[in-house]
């Protein structure tokens, strides 16, 4: 069974970014590639994929690398009109752009990117507008390192299957990383939260992949995380995202939202509870 990359175009992102990363994401001969362009009801009757922003340029430069790729075009909310279709697909993920600062700076306040973040029943891989490529420029192994951010509860481990994945695909050293709580009233749930990443890291490491545990208590999660980002020389970003109803809100969506925002390198994301909505043809 193919792999399906759903790509929502609309009109800001980079061509050459798109491709590059679309093309990296799983090997060629097991994937489809579907771009997707949601166009109010207005513009509906000119709608096609010779005249909508972006699509026909990614269609281009995918076909004549020989992938797999279709167009969709729906009219409608955009955020609907992405989660239907990637239920419908099914997606094994969903690539898309962020749009500049001024679009960062939306992410908390019911952005499109953060409303299919939020409901996303696959994951969700951003590609951050301030870095259209690796920092030393290379366009293969683009995913060396993979950081994930995790905060000791279920709801941010949801992520590790999928990071097991997709660094046994690339190839990739996986960085456990969780900035512990400084004090002795937590003594106890530290070490409970120490001996599980433990256990994770060396379940990782036995199923084959170079791992590593980093483990700080600065009570800093969201500087900590962008400054490992610069310090090793991190690749990708992947987590887990969820509300403020566990235990420890480490890992919030406000947490997410300014990795997003901030972060120099792509993200892989994905809602340990994702409130999809009902779909039908």
């Amino acid at each position: 069974m193919k792999r399906t990359i759903l790509i929502p175009i609309d009109g800001s992102e980079s061509i050459e970014e798109t491709a590059l990363y679309a093309q990296s994401m799983c090997p060629q001969s097991e994937t489809r590639i579907v771009l997707l362009h949601v166009t109010p009801v207005v513009n509906a009757a000119n709608a096609s994929i010779d005249n909508t922003p972006n699509v026909k340029a990614i269609y281009d430069v995918l076909t004549r690398e020989n992938w797999v790729v279709e167009t969709e075009i729906r009219m409608g909310d955009p955020v609907f009109e992405i989660l239907k279709m990637a239920i419908l697909l099914p997606a094994t993920m969903i690539l898309m752009s962020t749009h500049g600062r001024s679009g960062m700076e939306r992410i908390r306040h019911g952005s499109v990117t953060e409303q299919v973040l939020k409901q996303s029943p696959c994951p969700v891989f951003i590609l951050h507008s301030t870095r259209p490529e690796p920092a030393d420029y290379r366009t293969e192994n683009l995913f060396k390192r993979i950081l994930v951010p995790l905060d000791g509860t279920d709801a941010s481990s949801a992520i590790l299957e999928c990071v097991e994945r997709f660094a046994k695909m690339h190839a990739a050293e996986v960085v456990l990383f969780h900035d512990e709580i400084e004090s002795a009233e937590f003594d106890e749930k530290k070490a409970a939260i120490k001996a599980k990443l433990q256990d994770q890291s060396v379940a990782l490491a036995n199923s084959g992949l170079k791992v590593s545990l980093d483990m700080t208590t600065f009570k800093r999660p969201i500087r900590e995380i962008l400054n490992k980002i610069d310090e090793m020389d991190i690749d990708l970003v992947s987590m887990a995202t969820h509300g403020n109803d566990g235990e420890m809100r480490a890992l919030d969506e406000s947490v997410t939202a300014e990795i997003v925002r901030h972060s120099n390198c792509p993200l892989l994301v994905w809602s340990a509870e994702p409130q999809c909505p009902t779909i039908s043809e």
